[in-house]
């Protein structure tokens, strides 16, 4: 699992490649968490799935306990360039209810109310 953490603004930017599964799950929380812990600014989460090709039910347990940890900063989430596969994964987990969606970064910063 490739992960790249990086700050724009209020929002932490996770790139991630590969698959989030059993087997990547506790690294990518523990990557985000730490990150989230060393930014108190932080409010908002950009999960950027362009490149991951599957997710599993620990993948999305990753996704949602981040949620939580941002809805208690009261902000928002959003899963970007979601390929098809894993999108449809999202939608029929019911995550569009908790995050949305966006197929670049400026529509992604522009749904959490820019930088």
């Amino acid at each position: 699992m490739d992960i790249e953490i990086r700050r724009m603004g209020r929002a932490l930017i996770v790139s991630l490649g590969g698959e989030l599964d059993l087997a990547t799950a506790a690294e990518v929380k523990e990557r985000v968490d730490a990150a989230l812990a060393e930014n108190s600014k932080v409010h908002h989460l950009i999960w950027d799935l362009e490149n991951v090709d599957f997710i599993d039910s620990s993948g999305l347990g990753v996704l949602l306990g981040r949620y939580k940890q941002i809805q208690a900063r009261a902000g928002k989430v959003v899963a970007l360039k979601a390929v098809d596969p894993v999108r449809r994964l999202l939608t029929m987990a019911g995550m569009e209810r908790i995050m949305q969606f966006a197929d670049t970064e400026e529509q992604a910063l522009a749904q959490i109310g820019g930088r």
